[in-house]
């Protein structure tokens, strides 16, 4: 999907029929970040957001900056900065959750490493989330793709943005 900084968000089909809206300030913030400049390192954080109790429907809403005791190179980003968790917490106060991470690279169309691979497999046995998914968003220097990992099965799929019309308005499939 093509990096974006306007006021929007955007919906990917869930697995299980429903949607995931990625609203705007993950968008913005993680744009922040991408590595445009071989002077800009990887970079990456937590995401959160929560489920829809009625719908079952899911909104990722913000992110946690890359904060500088994080370990960032040109090519890998670890999580090790204790702001990251104060981030959870204050979400946590405001009924949003553990969701998943982002990270950045520096390909105009990001692919997972293995080790990225791995990671993500160790996230989804030990990690719990909002929800039964967890996510995992690359921003490249072009595009930023999304995985979902299904907890209940193991699972690690691409996500797929839903339909627009010429508008860029959202609308079900066959209708």
């Amino acid at each position: 999907m093509e990096i974006e900084n306007e006021n929007k968000c955007v919906k990917i089909q869930l697995p299980n029929g429903n949607v995931v809206d990625i609203l705007c300030p993950v968008l913005v913030e993680i744009s922040k970040w991408i590595q445009n400049d071989t002077d800009k390192p990887e970079s990456g954080g937590y995401i959160v957001g929560y489920q829809h109790e009625k719908t079952g429907h899911i909104s990722l809403e913000n992110v946690s900056p890359a904060y500088m005791f994080d370990t960032k190179n040109r090519i890998h980003f670890d999580i090790r900065d204790p702001r990251h968790d104060l981030f959870l917490k204050k979400a946590r106060r405001h009924k949003s959750y553990y969701m998943g991470v982002w990270h950045t690279h520096p390909q105009a169309d990001p692919s997972p490493s293995p080790v990225d691979w791995e990671d993500w497999n160790a996230t989804m046995h030990f990690d719990k989330t909002g929800s039964q998914y967890i996510f995992f968003i690359i921003a490249g220097t072009e595009n930023w793709r999304i995985w979902i990992g299904d907890i209940n099965t193991g699972i690690i799929t691409e996500g797929i943005e839903c339909s627009k019309n010429a508008t860029g308005i959202y609308y079900r499939e066959g209708k």
